[in-house]
């Protein structure tokens, strides 16, 4: 599901502000779990390739679910 649509649908769930603070929350969440892989990686001593995730999709992806979870 695209961005704009996911996030319309879950405006339309818990207001357009309310919206806004969840996906915030789910994307501080993303990049501080981001931030852990890389530590763990470095700390290994492997080089390892983490691939590039797109923090905002997996956001809001987070938040549609649990949504979902609701109905």
């Amino acid at each position: 599901m695209e961005k704009n649509t996911s996030m319309k649908k879950i405006s339309d769930k818990v207001g357009r502000d309310k919206a806004i603070e969840l996906v915030l929350n789910a994307y501080n969440t993303e990049l501080v779990a981001s931030w852990l892989r890389h530590i763990e990686a470095s700390q290994s001593g492997k080089n390892v390739r983490l691939e590039r995730r797109d923090h905002l999709a997996n956001a809001i992806a987070r938040v549609t679910e649990v949504c979902d979870l609701s109905e």
